[in-house]
This record gives C-alpha cells, structure tokens and sequence, in this order.
C-alpha cells in the first residue's frame, strides 16, 4: 500500500466546490505525483497531524515546513490555509517561515535562461502570431521581403547574455543590425552582424554574444538576406539567454516609522515629498522603518537638508526575528546600497552633527505573504494548471493580511 487514502485529499465531510474542477479527476495526477517521493509524502502527513495539537504560532510554521517536505500533499495546504487566518499568528512568524522560499525564487530567477520564450513580439514581415509561435518554440517563420525586422519585449529589465538563431537552409541574415531599448527609454546599436559567430554549413546557427545594458526590448533590423528571392529569411529557432530582473521600486512609501526620543515626526520621512523636514535633535540619532512585507532591498537612499548631513550612518535590517544585517554608508551618505538582500524591517542609525532629512526612500521589490505562497504553489504545480488555480483561489480568500 502506497500509504495514500484514494480519497485523498478529502477528508469526512468535506466537497469540492466550483465547475472548474469537473470532480476529482483533477486531482488523480498530483496523488500520484505524491507517491513518486513516498517518505516526503509520509513526512508531511506526520507533521499535518501533529499541527493539529500545536499552538497558532508553531501550527503554522509546521505546516509551511510540511509543504517542502511534499508540495504535492494536498490537504497540507488546505491546513494551512486555516493557520495563516488564525488571528493569534504574529506576522514575524510568517515572515520568518517564507523567507526560505523568496531566497530560493530569488535564486532561482538568477540563473540564466531562455527570457524570450513566451515573450510578446511584433513584426509586420513575420507576423505576430508567426513570431508568438516562433518564441513557444511550436514552429518557423519566414519572410518574402529583404528588408524586415521584428521586436521582443522582454517586460522587464534584462540582462542578455547570448542570442541564438537557428535558421533553415540558406535562409539566413546577412546583413543586419541588433538594436537594444535601455531603461531610459533610448534605442541603442549593440551588434550587427560583423560581430556574430557562425557554426554549421546548411541550417546554420547564428550566435551573439550579450551586453552590459539592462535592455527591456530587442530589435533586429534585416536587411541582406542569403535565401531565395521567395524567402530570404527562415527561422526554426530564436533564443535569447539572460536574467529577466524586476523594477525596484519606493517599498518603504507610507510605511510606520519609530524614531529615537526628542526627534521631529518621523512620518515626514517616508510621506513622499521633500517639502517637510525630520531633525534627529541629537549626536545619536536614528530611525526604524516597518516595511510590513518581506521585501528585497536594492539601496536606501537619503534626501539630506543643505548642511545637515552626520559624519557616520549604519542601515541596519532584517526578516522577521532574524539576525540583524548591517552596512556602513559613505560619505556623501546619499545611497546605501545593499545587494537585493531581504528585510521587513530597515533601521537607519546616523552619528555625529545634527541629521536632518528631506525624506529617504528604501528601493526594492516588495513580497506578500500570499505571493510568496503563490510562488511555491507556481513552481510544484505548473503541470497541474486545474490543481493551482484551485490553490491561487485558497490563498486568494485567505484573510490574513501583511
């Protein structure tokens, strides 16, 4: 016996509900998906039984755990749901229980990888849909014009590594120029074809090496193609290698402040303007920012009154109850930056003179609680499409809030 009831994940008197799961067939894949690591499956049994007899605080913690033991144990996250709503439940111990799983996404989007796959992409030669087909890797396109281009949208900063094009027989580019749209907002020459490099002698592939420009969209410019009159070019595939980043943004706008005694209202600090000023009043001065979510930080960034700024300034942050991090800023003291690392919380401790800010701003890329689970739900059950889009619908309910 496998150690799975076959009605799992049912437990007495309790149904599914919504057209969208057409019964339970759904659900057959991911039991056996289940099975496939029995002694995980068994783990995380163990431990959603044993969250029953634990305090809010521990329950949840528990059950977390138990989804990396076996994701694909399906009444786990059924519990989890419950714990996460449990009023009791302090939000340090949800951050502290999701982190793992932001580091590892974190991780995970760092690796190199094919960004143009899926992408939008235009062309008026090969056509939208031709290049949507291209991009899936579902098929080729062609083109019966010498003169053509096309576009990607990458939807997000990238840095590109390597493209590589695989054409079919001699219908390949030439002559042509690689065009690269900055962050700000500027197309810019990064390559022609002077700088590829050629492997094969028919269905040849074309490479070209990456650049040092965080690029949002591509263009190639066609203009010379070797393949007949008909169809000078024909791509089988297209692929671009990189890292696809996120837009950092103000995480820190709004957020509750505490400030060290006799100082001004810290509230000025993060309301978004420079037309109000927070005086520290003393050598010693600092201030702590709730940042409510865990977010990953890219700098902390001051806007100092004429004059006013310290001689030292230390950030110091952290997740939840961690252990606190720190980095030491330099004079002129008007960005700290600090790697993307993660922090719900940011304390900013200022020595010498007499600080006084127009407002500071933390950069960075800011995490939900129900992201975060979305995330880990993302990346077990993307062959399961039914199975997560009835776990999005649960955590979408959940009332827990950052």
């Amino acid at each position: 016996s496998s150690g799975i009831n076959a009605e799992w994940p049912l437990r007495p008197g309790e149904t599914f509900h919504g057209d969208m799961y057409m019964g339970r067939a759904y659900f057959f894949p991911v039991m056996n998906e289940a099975q496939k690591n029995l002694e995980g499956y068994r783990l995380s049994e163990k431990m959603r039984i044993i969250s029953r007899l634990a305090n809010p605080e521990d329950r949840f913690e528990i059950l977390e755990d138990a989804t990396t033991e076996c994701p694909y144990n399906f009444a786990v996250w059924l519990d989890l749901k419950g714990a996460i709503n449990e009023p009791n439940l302090q939000k340090q111990t949800v951050q502290n229980a999701l982190l793992p799983t932001v580091l590892k996404q974190r991780e995970k989007e760092a690796q190199v990888s094919d960004i143009a796959k899926e992408k939008n992409a235009t062309s008026q030669c090969f056509g939208a849909d031709g290049m949507k087909s291209l991009l899936e890797q579902r098929g080729a396109v062609s083109c019966d014009t010498q003169i053509a281009d096309f576009e990607i949208d990458f939807g997000k900063p990238s840095t590109i590594k390597e493209i590589k094009i695989h054409w079919i027989g001699w219908s390949m580019a030439v002559v042509y120029d690689v065009f690269a749209l900055g962050e700000d907002g500027n197309y810019v020459l990064v390559r022609t074809h002077n700088d590829h490099r050629l492997v094969g002698w028919y269905n040849m592939w074309t490479y070209l090496d990456g650049w040092d420009m965080k690029t949002t969209k591509i263009k190639f410019e066609l203009k010379k193609g070797a393949g007949r009159e008909k169809h000078p070019y024909a791509i089988w595939r297209f692929i671009v290698m990189g890292v696809c980043h996120d837009f950092p943004g103000d995480v820190s706008k709004g957020k509750p402040v505490k400030e060290n005694p006799g100082s001004s209202d810290p509230v000025t600090l993060v309301d978004g303007t420079n037309s109000t000023i927070w005086n520290g009043n003393s050598e010693t001065s600092w201030f702590e920012i709730n940042l409510k979510r865990i977010c990953a930080l890219d700098n902390i960034e001051f806007f100092w009154v004429d004059g006013a700024k310290p001689e030292n300034v230390k950030v110091v942050y952290k997740v939840g109850s961690g252990q606190d991090a720190q980095k030491l800023g330099e004079d002129p003291f008007e960005k700290v930056p600090l790697s993307m690392d993660c922090g719900t919380t940011v304390r900013v401790e200022m020595f010498g003179g007499n600080a006084a800010l127009k407002g500071v701003k933390a950069c960075g890329i800011s995490h939900t609680a129900k992201n975060i689970l979305k995330m880990k739900v993302s990346n077990a059950y993307k062959d399961f499409y039914n199975v997560e889009m009835f776990l999005y619908t649960s955590i979408n309910n959940m009332t827990y809030e950052d």
